[in-house]
């Protein structure tokens, strides 16, 4: 194995180390909340979402996908950008990838490193206009990201970071944790209107178990006492994620009310659980990033502030809320 091969090889361990998955299936997986974000923002803006056709204004190169989606493109740059410089696609700087993409000359050719996936692939016809579209896309999330960052922290956004903030936005589809939450609220509702009405009355199985679930307290997780300390906020999260898998195991154990459908009590835990859930990848990757330090950061705040988005601290604190409502409903439906 030659040298610049075994570097490929440890840059693509260490992303299947952090991510578990490939440097390119990470590459694509961040384009594609990218991607959505700006399409459906320039939607909501009154403008045609572009269904582009392959430009060919300037001197054809090799270019892979160069006619598929937007999607494709954009994990491609920053998978390239990423492979030049020595990092792991999160922490590639969205102004760099900006940069890059307006470069003069800059579309990549088939002779230059690519994921495996592209060379065992077909290399569409692309042009230079291909990459600077993308160029655009990145311009505005880091436009967008400035906005709601403080300045220092908005000039090294990287495309995790920028990914994590997008997915705690509530302003758009890819972001909408606020509809589970209601969907959790009107699920409990629900339950709690069955049984004033007479229709529904919680078994006494269903009785037992509401009362046996504590979600002022985290549930016993021996993986939990091994990790390195982390910052206030992820640590809360992890919490909401040990509610989640408590909420979703007990409403497993509960027959349905014919056989088939869930009851009440059983819906009402699993949306629960679900809006629970939503905060996993963000809770995961920021875990990975403080585990990854090579030394307990001086000030944690400081390092939380950098790695933890705005918009996740509040889709934590809106989450505990309903972990309040949880909490009245199972002592209600543990009385009968």
């Amino acid at each position: 194995m030659s040298d610049d091969e075994d570097v490929d090889a440890r840059w693509e361990s260490a992303h299947r180390a952090v991510y578990g998955c490939g440097a390119w299936e990470r590459a694509r997986l961040q384009a594609d909340v990218l991607v959505a974000w700006h399409t459906e923002r320039t939607a909501a803006f009154g403008a045609p979402v572009p269904d582009r056709p392959l430009v060919r204004t300037a001197p054809r190169v090799k270019w892979p996908w160069g006619s598929g989606s937007d999607e494709n493109t954009t994990g491609l740059v920053l998978w390239r950008l990423a492979h030049e410089t020595g990092v792991l696609v999160d922490q590639v700087l969205l102004t760099d990838a900006v940069r890059y993409c307006e470069e003069p000359g800059v579309v990549p050719s088939a002779a230059g490193p690519l994921p495996d996936q592209a060379r065992r692939g077909g290399i569409a016809v692309g042009s230079p206009e291909s990459v600077a579209a993308i160029g655009r896309i990145l311009r505005a999330h880091v436009a967008d990201g400035s906005a709601q960052s403080p300045p220092r922290t908005a000039r090294r956004m990287t495309v995790g970071g920028r990914v994590r903030e997008l997915r705690a936005t509530p302003d758009w589809d890819g972001g909408d944790w606020p509809a589970a939450l209601a969907l959790a609220r009107r699920a409990m509702r629900r339950a709690d209107d069955l049984r004033d009405q007479g229709t529904w009355q919680p078994t006494a199985r269903e009785r037992a178990i509401a009362g046996r679930i504590r979600l002022d307290r985290e549930p016993a997780d021996e993986a939990a006492l091994s990790r390195p300390p982390t910052p206030d906020w992820p640590a809360r999260a992890r919490r909401l994620l040990h509610l989640a898998l408590a909420l979703s195991t007990a409403a497993d154990s509960l027959p349905g009310e014919d056989g088939s459908s869930p009851s009440p009590l059983a819906t009402a835990l699993s949306a629960t659980a679900d809006a629970f859930a939503l905060l996993r990848a963000g809770t995961e990757e920021i875990e990975h990033l403080w585990a990854a330090e090579p030394r307990v950061p001086a000030d944690p705040d400081t390092w939380e502030l950098c790695h933890v988005p705005a918009a996740l601290r509040t889709q934590i604190e809106e989450t505990e809320h309903l972990v309040r409502a949880a909490e009245a409903f199972l002592w209600v439906a543990a009385c009968g």
